[in-house]
Parts: C-alpha cells; structure tokens; sequence
C-alpha cells in the first residue's frame, strides 16, 4: 500500500483505501514507519527488505518491534499483528 500522511494530520485528508479478504490462518501486519526506519550504529536503516525478510520468519508483533529496537530504532513503535481464525460458537467449549 502507498504511503500517506499521518492520521488526524490534516482535517480532510484522503487517504487511499485497500480492499483484500483475508483466508484462515492469514496474518496481517500493520506497523509504523519507526520499524522500517530504525537506524543502527552506522546509519543504516532496517529497511523495508529487512522487514520483509523479518516478517516471512512468522514473528509476533513483539518481535518484530524487539528487533526493531535491537537494530537502533529511536522513532515509534506500532506493531499490530491480526491472524484470522476459526470463530467460536456461542456454548461451545
């Protein structure tokens, strides 16, 4: 998905929409650019490539933000991981 600018930045923003369905078992992960843009002690970032290559290993939301800070992030941390699964039925244990 394309970036964009902050929620609640601007009043009136548009912001562009995504439309999927996910199947079961599927994981989406939703992060903040702090992720991506944690900066070791060389001034390398970590990059969308390493966290594609990080988010392929089936981390948890934990992780990912763990080795975020690991790797020199300073900036945020957001790291929202949804897997669809089964639904329980109502009386059901």
């Amino acid at each position: 998905m394309e970036g964009a600018l902050p929620l609640g930045l601007m009043e009136g923003a548009e912001f562009s929409i995504m439309h999927f369905q996910l199947k079961m078992g599927d994981k989406l992960v939703l992060m903040s650019d702090g992720i991506a843009e944690a900066m070791d002690e060389r001034r390398q970032l970590f990059g969308f490539e390493r966290v594609d290559a990080l988010l392929r290993t089936a981390p948890t939301a934990a992780e990912v933000a763990e080795t975020a800070k690991r790797w020199g992030q300073e900036d945020d941390i957001t790291v929202l991981s949804i897997t669809l699964t089964a639904r329980m039925e109502s009386g059901v244990v």
